[in-house]
Order: structure tokens, then C-alpha cells, then sequence
């Protein structure tokens, strides 16, 4: 199923299994949740989840763009999710975003068709302040008239982000044409010029009438006593009396009768492309059955629209299928990017694929491995508490039974050959199709520029003869296993002149083995519902997987498979050059990925830290079928190497297993290049255009190597300025200013070297005032030592982030190989919080003015139009 809100993958099920008891357990997961109305009428759920370092809480308010009444268009929704964090009758503006910031938590929010949701996770034991927050933000929310302006206009922004990214345009147009009616075809964020007049009555009297506590679902999730946590919970919303509230009554969609066709130019190089269907709402008897239908034909390296359209014929840069189901009717939608001159000819071959699956159905073993993949994604689903108490809201805010997830997986084991068939041939008919074309504008305008043995906690470290470092933990909570390889290699290790070779390597080394085509390992592995990936940093290089703990047997061999048997197979080859240049052109279609690529190429003449690790066109080209081979092999050695096996295992078991499987593998020492570059001896800068509607301004400094005693002083340094939840820039260039959408900063390091980078996505008009802000604020902190609060509260941000970034063991596995493979050591995350503690003022201020220094910097501005004038600061 695909929701328009990524972050939130929320599984629906049918009306038929609505009959769940209140205390009722998620199948297969010891999470018991807990129901507890309030007299005011507010539901309360609680999960218990002994094993979560955190809390997560969720207020899930049953509105969205679609209820928005009177206000329809406006994405007042939207705007309201935005105010909810600009403070409340106790808490001034930014306060509470650094409340949770002092927590070590996190704070945010998402607007849907047909809710909004506000979420924080913090340190269980901050369980209370932090409802204490979010209490307020639901109840006293104060919509101050000077920041409803300043907000507007950073909403504006986020509009015209939206419309510098193709994916969005084609969603909107996808929506327009296939709604007529239903508010689902307005965006989510809604129309410039409808939310312009909107006066601050008018934002009261939607807060007053849709933020009542009849209309809000409270979920909690992790580590947290139910008992003891209903009535604090009842306490903090004792005041949020009872009141009435819209019910939810939508003109619904007539049922389409013809096929209709929309097409529009876009500056892009490539062209996007939507079939889409009318479809289903999420209490349809027909909704499970299109799930697994759009598996089928469109999702996973197996499915028949990847086999048959883009890897056989070769018509598509990608293709996709999915069932979007909300509230009310949906959309089964198939998705292709593609090259203009290819659309009749693709349109033709998904047709004649959708026609073949209608003639002759699905063989039961298509559809078994289709179930085995929703089995697999759904547990995977459930790991966080975060995600726990999404899933609990949403089923309990649109079903009215919280448990209603769960049963899905029975709803799916229900589906037959039949079932597939039928909805194939009653939904993906010309009656209810919408062909949607995304177009590259003509002409094209845009310019380019067996040994020792050691304990970290519950993770356990072995080497075996060979040299390979072994790291096991047991952990039973799931039935899930994580297996990570990490190997010293990345981008900093390619030549120049073909870069995007690590890249390249990595997509491929998965695709197949010897023993195995891609179409032969796709089917293996989806049919056991495994998770499969491959990466390439800049230091490392992996494989990464997450299986079935009955599978775990099955998943070291496949392990082994690619390690001494890799494929590299021609045909697999060429397709993956075909979708990494469809990345690049992507990338290049990116206000944020070209000015942040120019950046590093300005700061950067000698170091690889120049390249992107996608390459570009020409070195592509320049990449021959053997060069992936020879680079792995370079690296691919056990003493350049770490594998972790974390989960529901017994240690003993599974190092027995790694170790016959790799007792053959054999290897030197890997000697990894460094590269020293002088900084900039004077600043360098550059001015860029891009047909965009919006400008950005960025700027880098080299920063220090990750084994420097200032990493982590120059990451938190990169924090107080750049953090995109409440930095100084967030403070002064978006809360106060309202002159941005989006901005950060960060500090990523290698093993030679290092950058400190700063951006702001802004309006062409304020790109100036931008760029005079930002030099303020880098002058001001080499120039003034950093508040203690102020320090102490960001340190409890990075530290609470840093907590959440480990909550898996497929996270925890990253972290570790790549600690011990870099010579930290895999228990080096256990130091995080005393380094990040021993940082002082002083240090910053040191560090400000060490690696900040405006002469040594790049700046790099791009605009829509010609800038005047690019001085220095």
C-alpha cells in the first residue's frame, strides 16, 4: 500500500475483522496495548515496550486537507500543524522545540488527506514533560499574528519546493485528474492564494473546532507502565473539556466511466509517467487483494512489470506499482520514469503485461511469495516504538480498533489466484483509467554547471583465523534477524576518472551470483520475504539484510554466495549504469543535490571528497564491464572486513555458522588511500541559475577526520548552527524570519579529512538577507562563547538522537561494523554521550574559530535568474 506520507506506512485492513477485544496483543508481537477513553471523550492508547530505550508520543487529530469545510484549498491543515510548534499561552516561540531539544528528544509532525499527526520521542524516563508538551500544543496553542505571517511565509516556501520537485508535480496532476469531486484532488498543502487571505480568526476557528478531544487519538509507545501512565495522561488533559466537533461528511468521487489522459511540461530531462486506476478506500473487501496485486505486478526486482518492461524490453529507467487507499476511494497506481520517446511503447507493454495477468491469473506460488513479502514488511514495520504508535492511532482513529493492523496479515492469507484475477480484471480496465504524462519542457532551457574474544554490553566480538571480525547480539524481542557486512572501500577509493565506480559496485554485487541470474535471486529472496540492500559510503562499502529468524541459515549462505561467488553479470551491468544515470539526471533536477554537489567541487580542487558518489554522465561511460569486478576484488578481503549477525539468534549457533562459511576466505591487508588538501587559501564562490522557483544559498568549510579529538566538538559545533530543529539558523532565518522552509547544517567526516557545510532553501527575493544572516551567525559564534543552556540543550538533542538512531538491530549493526572497521572499535557508540558531555564553551568557540574561518570557505548561491552580485562576507 502507498501512503502519501512515507514516514507514516500505515497497514489497513477489512471490515470483517473489526471484531478485536480491547486488551487484544498484535499477532506475532508481544506489544499489548491498552484503551482508555477519557471522560472528555479523547481515546488513549498505550503499547508497553520493556525493550525501547524510549517513549514515543503520538496525537493523531482526525483532520486533513479533505475535512478542511469551508476552508478547502487553503491547507489550512497544513498551516496548522506548522503553528502548533510556535508556542502556546506557557511557551514562547521556539521554546517548545527546545524543550524536547534539552530532552534529548525529538519533536514533529505530518499533514495527510485525512489527519494530522504530531509526534516526539524522548528518553523514557522524560516521559512526562514531554506529555506535559504536547498537552499544551493540543490545548493552549496561541496563533501569535506575527508569527502567522512569518509562518505563511515559509509555508510559501515549502509550495515552492514542492513545485521544484517532478515527483510532487506528477502526484498533484495524478490527483487532479483522477478526482472531480472528492477533496482528495486538492494538494495537501494547498493553493498560494487561497492561504494568503487567511486571517488569524480564521486559524482559531479551525484550531477551536477541529482540536477537541473527540476528535484526537493519543497513542504511547516503549518503555512505559500502562497502570501508572493513565492517569498522568488523564491529569495533563483534565482541563480539555468535552466539546462538539465537525463530523467527517465528504462529497464522495463518482465512479469514473471513461478513460481520461492529462500531460504538462516540466524543466526535467526525463519524463514521468501515471497510469492510474480508481480504486478502493480502506474498508473495501477489495482492498487486500489490490495490495497484493500491486506487489505483484510492481514491486521487488521480481515482480512482472520490472521483469518484463524494464529489464527484458528495456522501456522504463524505473517502474512501479501501488494501491493507495485512505479513508475514502483510492487509487491503484503504476508508475514509470522513462525517456520521452519511449511512452506509447511502454504505455503498450504494461497494458499487454496487466492484459496477461488478466488472461491467465497467478500461479500459486507467485502468490505465496507475495504473501511471504507483506508478512516480512509488516514485522519490520513494528520495531519502533514510533512506529507502534502510529500504526495503533491510525487503525483506532478511521476503524475504531487499534488492533486492526494486525489482522491484515490473516486478510492477506485469505487472498486466492481468484481474488487476484478478478480484481485485475474489474479495477485495471480504460472505464476507470487516468493516464498522467510529466513531459520534458522543449526546448530545453535549463543550464548545467576463532581468536579473541571481548564484551560491549550485549554484543560480542570474535576473530576468527582468517581475520575476520565476527560481532553477534542476542536480542528476542522480534522474530527478526540483522545481518550487516562492512568492508573498507567507498567513493574515496575510486579513480577520478571513473567516478561513481563504488557505487556502481555495490548496486551490482547484489543483483545476482554465479549460481544465480538477478531474476533467479530476486524470486529466492522475495519469496522468503527478506529484506535486501547494498550501500557505498565513503568509507565503507556493504551488504546488508534482514530475514526471518527461521531463515537465518538461508541468509548466511546467500551472504556467502556474494562474497565468493559474485555474479557481475553484462546485462545486469548495463541496466544498473542505466538507472544510476537516471539518478544523475534526477540529482541534476535538484535545487539542493546540484548546489550541495557544486559546493564540494568549490571547497574541494584535490580530494575525492569533490565527486558525488552517483559520478556523472562521463565517467559513467567510462566504466567497463570488468572494473566493478576488479574493484571489489581489491577490497574484498577478511581483514578488511566485519560481519554482524544481531537478533533473535543463539550466538553460538550462528558463529558456527559464519565461521564454516567463511573459513575459505582468504586475503591480505587492504591499504585504504589518503589524501591531504590544503583549505582554500582565500574564499572561493560561485553564483548558479536553475529554471527553479526557488534559490539557495550554501557554504562549507574542511573540518576535521573522524579519528580527530574535534569530531564530535565540530558535529555539535555544526548543530547549534545548522540543526534543522531549533539551530540558530532555524531560530533567526525561519522562525523569526520566516525567509526559509528548509535549512540545516552537518559535519560528515572520512578518514583523511572532513567538511562543515551550512544551506538555506529561501525565496529568489531574500537570497541576500539570507546570506548576510548566515555570515552573522558564524561571525557571531568565533566571536562570542555559546550560552550553557543553550549548549546543554543541544547536547541533550544529539545525545537523544544519537539514542534513537540505535533503537534497531539492523541500526545498531551499522554502527558497530563501521566503528570496528575504521579502528574505533565496535563498542566505541558507548562513548558517544561522555564525549558529547566534556564539550565546553571554550571548545566551541575554539573550533568556530579554527574551522570557520571565512577565508578558507566555499560559498556557493544559486538562483532562478542571474544574481546581481555575489560579495563576500
Amino acid at each position: 500500500m502507498r501512503r502519501h506520507l512515507v514516514a507514516f506506512i500505515l497497514w489497513a485492513v477489512l471490515a470483517a475483522f473489526l471484531q478485536a477485544p480491547v486488551d487484544a496483543k498484535q499477532p506475532s508481537l508481544n506489544i499489548p496495548t491498552k484503551k482508555h477513553v477519557l471522560k472528555n471523550g479523547m481515546t488513549v492508547l498505550v503499547s508497553e515496550m520493556p525493550s525501547s530505550p524510549i517513549v514515543a508520543i503520538y496525537a493523531l487529530v482526525k483532520t486533513g486537507s479533505a475535512t478542511e469545510g469551508k476552508y478547502l484549498g487553503t491547507g489550512i491543515s497544513h498551516f496548522l500543524e506548522h503553528m502548533l510548534f510556535k508556542g502556546t499561552a506557557k511557551r514562547g516561540v521556539g521554546q517548545i522545540s527546545q524543550e524536547i531539544q534539552a530532552m534529548g528528544g525529538t519533536i514533529n509532525a505530518a499533514t495527510s488527506f485525512d489527519y494530522t499527526i504530531y509526534t516526539m520521542a524522548v528518553p523514557y524516563d522524560k516521559f512526562e514533560q514531554a506529555m506535559d508538551i504536547m498537552a499544551d500544543m493540543l490545548m493552549n496553542s496561541k496563533f501569535d499574528a506575527d508569527e502567522i505571517e512569518k509562518e505563511r511565509e515559509v509555508v510559501f516556501g515549502e509550495m515552492r519546493m514542492h513545485n521544484d520537485r517532478p515527483e510532487r508535480v506528477l502526484s498533484h496532476l495524478t490527483q487532479d485528474t483522477v478526482y472531480l469531486q472528492h477533496p482528495y484532488r486538492l494538494p495537501i498543502i494547498g493553493f498560494e492564494e487561497l492561504l494568503r487571505p487567511l486571517r488569524r480568526e480564521d486559524f482559531l476557528d479551525y484550531y477551536k473546532t477541529h482540536y477537541v478531544p473527540g476528535n484526537i487519538v493519543f497513542a504511547v509507545a516503549g518503555r512505559i507502565d500502562g497502570k501508572a501512565a493513565l492517569p498522568k495522561i488523564a491529569e495533563a488533559f483534565q482541563d480539555f473539556q468535552r466539546q462538539r466537533y465537525q463530523p467527517r461528511n465528504l462529497v464522495q468521487e463518482p465512479q469514473q466511466v471513461g478513460p481520461r489522459r492529462a500531460e504538462k511540461e516540466y524543466s526535467t530531462e526525463l519524463t514521468r509517467m501515471s497510469m492510474a486506476y480508481s480504486g478502493v478506500g480502506m474498508l473495501h473487501e477489495d482492498m487486500v487483494p489490490l495490495d497484493i496485486l500491486a506487489m505483484i505486478l510492481g514491486q521487488g526486482a521480481s515482480s512482472r512489470l520490472y521483469q518484463s518492461v524494464y529489464k527484458r524490453q528495456g522501456l522504463v529507467r524505473s517502474v512501479s506499482a501501488s494501491n493507495f487507499t485512505p479513508v475514502d476511494r483510492g487509487t491503484f497506481e503504476i508508475e514509470c520514469v522513462l525517456d520521452d520517446s519511449q511512452v506509447d511503447k511502454a504505455l503498450e507493454a504494461v497494458k499487454a503485461e496487466v492484459s496477461l495477468l488478466q488472461k491467465g491469473g497467478v500461479a500459486p506460488k507467485e502468490l505465496e511469495k507475495a504473501k511471504r513479502q507483506v508478512l516480512s514488511q509488516f514485522l519490520l514495520a513494528f520495531q519502533t516504538a514510533g512506529s507502534v504508535a502510529s500504526h495503533t492511532a491510525y487503525d483506532e482513529a478511521f476503524t475504531g480498533d487499534f488492533g486492526f493492523s494486525g489482522k491484515y496479515i490473516d486478510a492477506v492469507n485469505a487472498v486466492t489466484p481468484r481474488d487476484i484475477q478478478r480484481v485485475a480484471k474489474q479495477y485495471l480496465v480504460g472505464s476507470r483509467e487516468s493516464i498522467v504524462i510529466l513531459r520534458p519542457r522543449k526546448p530545453a532551457v535549463e543550464e548545467k554547471s576463532g581468536g579473541s574474544v571481548s564484551q560491549a554490553g550485549d554484543v560480542e566480538m570474535i576473530t576468527l583465523d582468517n581475520g575476520l571480525k565476527v560481532l553477534l547480539r542476542e536480542n528476542h524481542a522480534f522474530p527478526i534477524v540483522s545481518i550487516q557486512l562492512s568492508m573498507g572501500a567507498g567513493f574515496l577509493q575510486e579513480p577520478p576518472e571513473l567516478n561513481g565506480l563504488a557505487d556502481l559496485t555495490a548496486r551490482l554485487w547484489t543483483k545476482s551470483t554465479k549460481s544465480l541470474t538477478s531474476s533467479q535471486l530476486s524470486e529466492t529472496v522475495e519469496s522468503h520475504g527478506i529484506s535486501l540492500w547494498s550501500y557505498s559510503g565513503r568509507n565503507s562499502m556493504g551488504i546488508a539484510m534482514q530475514v526471518l529468524n527461521q531463515d537465518t541459515e538461508f541468509g548466511m549462505d546467500l551472504l556467502r554466495d556474494f562474497i565468493q561467488n559474485p555474479g557481475f553479470r553484462e546485462e545486469d551491468f548495463l541496466k544498473t549504469k542505466e538507472e544510476m544515470l537516471t539518478a544523475v539526471n534526477q540529482r541534476d533536477d535538484s535545487v539542493v543535490q546540484q548546489t550541495l554537489k557544486t559546493l564540494r567541487e568549490v571547497l574541494f580542487e584535490k580530494h575525492p571528497f569533490r565527486f558525488d558518489p552517483l559520478g556523472t554522465s562521463e565517467s559513467l561511460a567510462n566504466i567497463q564491464m570488468p572494473d566493478p569486478q576488479r574493484f571489489l576484488s581489491r577490497f574484498l578481503s577478511p581483514k578488511n572486513m566485519v560481519i554482524a549477525v544481531y537478533g533473535d539468534i543463539n550466538k553460538q549457533d550462528v558463529l558456527r555458522m559464519v565461521a564454516d562459511r567463511m573459513a575459505g576466505l582468504r586475503g591480505e591487508d587492504v591499504a585504504l588511500e589518503k589524501v591531504a588538501e590544503a583549505p582554500p587559501s582565500a574564499i572561493r564562490t560561485k553564483a548558479m541559475v536553475m529554471e527553479k522557483e526557488q534559490a539557495m544559498v550554501a557554504v562549507a568549510f574542511q573540518g576535521p577526520d573522524l579519528y580527530s579529538p574535534d569530531r564530535y566538538k565540530v558535529s555539535l559545533l555544526s548543530s547549534i548552527l545548522g540543526s534543522s530543529f531549533s539551530g540558530r539558523m532555524f531560530t533567526q532565518i525561519r522562525d523569526e524570519g520566516g525567509q526559509a522552509y528548509a535549512l540545516g547544517g552537518d559535519y560528515i567526516g572520512a578518514r583523511d579529512m572532513g567538511m562543515v557545510y551550512f544551506y538555506v532553501l529561501t525565496d529568489p527575493g531574500s537570497a541576500e538577507e539570507v546570506r548576510q544572516k548566515l555570515t552573522g551567525l558564524i561571525d557571531e559564534i568565533r566571536a562570542v562563547p555559546v550560552p550553557d543552556q543553550e549548549l546543554a540543550d543541544m547536547k541533550a538533542y544529539l545525545k537523544g538522537s544519537f539514542l534513537m538512531g540505535l533503537q534497531t538491530d539492523q541500526q545498531l549493526s551499522f554502527v558497530t561494523t563501521m566503528d570496528e572497521l575504521n579502528g574505533l572499535g565496535y563498542n566505541y557508540y558507548q562513548s558517544y554521550d561522555q564525549k558529547i558531555d566534556e564539550i565546553t564553551p571554550a571548545d566551541i568557540q575554539r573550533l568556530a574559530q579554527t574551522y570557520l574561518d571565512w577565508e578558507k570557505s566555499a560559498v556557493v548561491v544559486t538562483m532562478p535568474k542571474p544574481a546581481e552580485a555575489l560579495a563576500k562576507p
